[in-house]
């Protein structure tokens, strides 16, 4: 045997067999890893956008309720006050703006318990209560013009109340602070109320 046949014969012996780099194990360990990272990230944003979802309407509650519930003249239960001629409707307007800042104030003391940041409201929720209230006034204002601010603010206010009411029971079904379900508890109980009284007014008139 010459040295060439000598040293190829020691080269052929030397080597090593090498599997293949992903054996089916790995395989499936990498499928399974895979598998359990999209699991995880499909449950976080669920998770996340189900507290979106819930601040949110603990944030149009508050919203809704800061602008019927401040003490600012502009406000309507309080701008028209006056201007109201039927004695009972003055009577109901005063209840509501009598329960509105009552539960504005106690809301405004537990609100941030909840998780909302009441200087960091969803655009969304800001624009929609900034149309609501804008038509609302605006629909006041035409009223009083027009000499059918009695009827007007019955109609409106009713309405105003039933969306709210609807808006604190969605609210209610997703609170877990109890403190703040009290609240809205109290404020479905009176608005309830109220909302059949301007109902009543204004199907009479």
């Amino acid at each position: 045997m010459d040295n060439k046949a000598y040293l190829d014969q020691i080269a052929v012996k030397g080597k090593v067999k090498s599997g293949p780099i992903f054996t089916p194990m790995l395989i499936k360990l990498i499928a399974a890893g895979a598998i359990i990272l999209i699991t995880m990230i499909i449950v976080g944003s669920i998770i996340s956008g189900s507290n979106a979802k819930v601040t949110q309407s603990f944030e149009r509650v508050y919203v809704r309720i800061s602008n019927f519930g401040n003490d600012d003249y502009e406000n309507p239960l309080q701008k028209y006050a006056d201007s109201i001629r039927n004695s009972d409707l003055r009577t109901y307007c005063e209840q509501l703006r009598t329960i509105m800042y009552d539960t504005n104030t106690r809301l405004s003391s537990v609100i941030s318990s909840t998780g909302v940041k009441t200087d960091k409201i969803s655009k969304e929720i800001t624009s929609d209560e900034n149309l609501n209230w804008s038509n609302y006034t605006y629909a006041l204002d035409n009223a009083l013009l027009s000499g059918t601010l009695d009827r007007t603010f019955a109609t409106e206010t009713e309405y105003q109340l039933s969306t709210l009411i609807q808006y604190e029971h969605e609210a209610l079904n997703k609170s877990n602070n109890q403190e703040f379900s009290n609240i809205l508890q109290q404020s479905i109980k009176d608005l309830t109320s109220l909302q059949q009284n301007f109902k009543s007014w204004a199907d009479s008139h």
